[in-house]
């Protein structure tokens, strides 16, 4: 009888010896559990702030405002496509805004036209391809060059008129951004029609940046390393020079 009392004795004290073990072991583990970081509301502004630093304020709300909905903002880039094939300054500049801010937050689709100026672009109504996109914003490049000395800078800026009046009509808060199209060597009138597209953007309230501060003088002959034996359309170093520059503006880097 004695030793099974001290059998019984023995067996309690190891159970309670193993179930300490175990009791102080899942305390450790729950001490050294990884637990996801949230990230705070000043911190998440933050971040924002750095990426949007060089866009305009509008832009910039649209961006908050997606970050909280979770609807993604719609960015169309438009402009000219080159003859040869080479990845331009709009493939790039998609792949680097979606990198940056994920497609959660912007969606980047990209129209780009070979030999298009602004009265083909009215007259085909090819502009109801970017009416029915409904961009959030708009990155425009109008065909300003294929303009110069066949429509007329005054004609082109009458187009205009008529097309972002389409557009406008089905998003009265969309954003758009005019730039010119490429420079060209030792040019005469264009430099011109570039302060008109400016000058209207201004007046009209859109937003308006020019690549061209990124490139060579146009007047000097290192321009031509990066522009292609077509008259006015850049080469692939031309198209990365193109892109560096919006680059810093979309997303500062």
């Amino acid at each position: 009888m004695k030793i099974l009392i001290n059998v019984f004795a023995i067996l309690i004290f190891i159970s309670s010896l193993v179930a300490g073990k175990m009791y102080w072991n899942h305390q450790l583990d729950k001490q050294f559990e990884t637990k996801p970081t949230r990230v705070g509301a000043a911190e998440t502004k933050k971040d924002m702030q750095s990426e949007t630093k060089n866009l305009p304020e509008s832009i910039v709300k649209k961006l908050e405002k997606a970050k909280k909905t979770g609807n993604p903002v719609k960015l169309v880039i438009v402009g000219s496509a080159p003859e040869k094939d080479v990845k331009t300054w709009g493939a790039l500049l998609k792949d680097k805004v979606e990198d940056t801010y994920g497609m959660d937050l912007i969606n980047v689709e990209l129209y780009e036209y070979k030999q298009m100026n602004t009265l083909q672009f009215v007259k085909s109504k090819t502009y109801e391809e970017i009416t029915k996109a409904k961009p959030d914003i708009l990155l425009f490049e109008p065909f300003l060059l294929n303009d110069n000395g066949v429509v007329g800078i005054n004609n082109t800026i009458d187009n205009l008129q008529v097309i972002m009046k389409h557009i406008e009509s089905e998003n009265k808060d969309l954003v758009t951004i005019f730039q010119p199209s490429a420079p060209v060597y030792q040019a005469q009138n264009y430099p011109n029609d570039v302060k008109a597209l400016e000058t209207f953007a201004k007046e009209n309230g859109y937003e308006f940046v020019n690549h061209w501060s990124a490139w060579p003088d146009y007047n000097e002959e290192d321009i031509l390393k990066y522009l292609a034996d077509e008259n006015g359309q850049p080469n692939e170093e031309g198209e990365k020079v193109w892109f560096k520059f919006l680059s810093e503006y979309f997303t500062n880097s």
